[in-house]
């Protein structure tokens, strides 16, 4: 993993940052995704995967309000949660900006992006034919990378309560 949060009080190390950030994106596979575009804001609901870069993968279809918003304006935000044992306590969760793109139009590209999907979810695109459709972008579907630039990570059980620890992304 070649990526490190600098935290912007200085007060939490790399470290304890990407130990709780790490396993909130483990123990979850849904993110709510905020785009915005010429309707106005739209928000959706992915199923997520994520690789050691902290880039975040997903899958939607091209003519999806936030698909159609994201190649127009590819700036974004998500969040990514857990849900709390009891109402108001031990909050754990993260909120993330960055920008959206397909994946196999970024020097990652297409062919890590599949198999982090599937590494995360091992029946996903199975079939020869599909996986092809997504290394080349043929089709409705498309695989899309979304590169954290910074975030907001609160993990009340590691840092306390309504700490919200602010970091950028630094690769």
């Amino acid at each position: 993993m070649s990526y490190r949060l600098d935290a912007r009080d200085g007060t939490h190390a790399n470290e304890a940052l990407r130990a709780s950030l790490e396993e909130l994106l483990a123990d979850n596979t849904l993110l709510s995704l905020a785009t915005t575009g010429p309707e106005g804001a739209h928000i959706n609901t992915a199923f997520f995967a994520h690789d050691g870069e902290l880039d975040l993968y997903f899958v939607s279809e091209r003519s999806t309000q936030h698909s159609q918003n994201t190649a127009g304006d590819p700036r974004a935000a998500a969040t990514v949660t857990r849900q709390p044992p009891e109402y108001g306590e031990h909050l754990q969760g993260v909120q993330l900006s960055g920008v959206v793109h397909e994946a196999r139009e970024v020097e990652t590209g297409a062919k890590s992006a599949l198999a982090c999907y599937q590494r995360r979810f091992p029946t996903f695109a199975q079939d020869a034919a599909m996986q092809q459709r997504f290394l080349t972008g043929e089709g409705p579907l498309a695989l899309y990378r979304f590169r954290v630039e910074s975030l907001t990570l609160l993990d009340e059980p590691r840092f306390g309560r309504r700490v919200y620890v602010k970091a950028a992304v630094v690769r």
